[in-house]
């Protein structure tokens, strides 16, 4: 498959085997694969990313059945060294009613090039797994200086049990981030967790809210968390509106 510009891989339901033979000790090379679509369990992209060598990829988009628990070192490894990755300095968190989806923008174009979703549609499901994928070791996370957060219509499905450390865990990976960008109904929600802690995104210094539905009940969370930053000497500046 030397010439192979774009490869999709797409399953129907998240079945995976207990037990697979090691993948092979020499790796075979994709030399012109440009994109690359996944849908299934993480198991069986951490075996196909063990095999291949995609020296040229610029264009991925993954999308993972709900589990409880994803190891995925050969994705973050893919990530980490794709050069046009490294380029990204704005991520979106959009959350609906089908799954939570975590997308890229590169610096020069402006196009979406790293595409990871969650089919689930519950909110405390999505979170907690988008959180295990953007974890510390997801290297690229460190150079996003703007991050999204928003939902869809119809939103997830929200659960009283939902807590704000869930948010927290997502966010504190996120240590380059200067610009908070908030629409949607999550936005009360993310302000209410910022309100809990002073040291999740370091390097904030504005939060933007794209429309004034998100700004219900939002003043006291948010200006709780702003102060507390300025008496850290860490200070965030409120923006109503982008």
């Amino acid at each position: 498959m030397s010439r192979l510009g774009t490869l999709r891989l797409e399953f129907q339901s998240p079945l995976y085997p207990a037990s697979r033979p090691p993948p092979p000790l020499t790796r075979s090379v994709l030399p012109v694969l440009a994109r690359l679509e996944f849908r299934g369990v993480h198991e069986y992209l951490e075996d196909i990313l063990a095999q291949i060598e995609v020296p040229l990829l610029n264009n991925l988009d993954v999308t993972f059945f709900i589990d409880i628990d994803f190891v995925i070192p050969q994705l973050h490894q893919l990530i980490s060294q794709t050069e046009s990755f490294k380029t990204c300095d704005s991520a979106t968190v959009y959350t609906s009613d089908r799954g939570i989806r975590f997308t890229t923008l590169g610096i020069t174009n402006r196009l979406p090039e790293l595409s990871m979703e969650i089919s689930c549609k519950e909110l405390d499901g999505q979170l907690a797994s988008l959180a295990q994928i953007c974890s510390s070791s997801f290297l690229l996370l460190s150079t996003f200086v703007q991050l999204h957060i928003t939902d869809g219509d119809p939103p997830p499905h929200w659960k009283d049990d939902t807590e704000t450390t869930q948010w927290l865990e997502l966010l504190y990976p996120f240590t380059a981030v200067k610009d908070l960008v908030l629409s949607g109904r999550v936005a009360p929600h993310v302000c209410q967790a910022l309100e809990e802690v002073t040291n999740v995104l370091p390097a904030l210094q504005n939060v933007f809210f794209r429309d004034l539905s998100s700004m219900e009940f939002v003043p006291n969370h948010i200006m709780t968390f702003v102060a507390a930053r300025k008496l850290s000497g860490h200070p965030v500046a409120v923006h109503p509106r982008e």
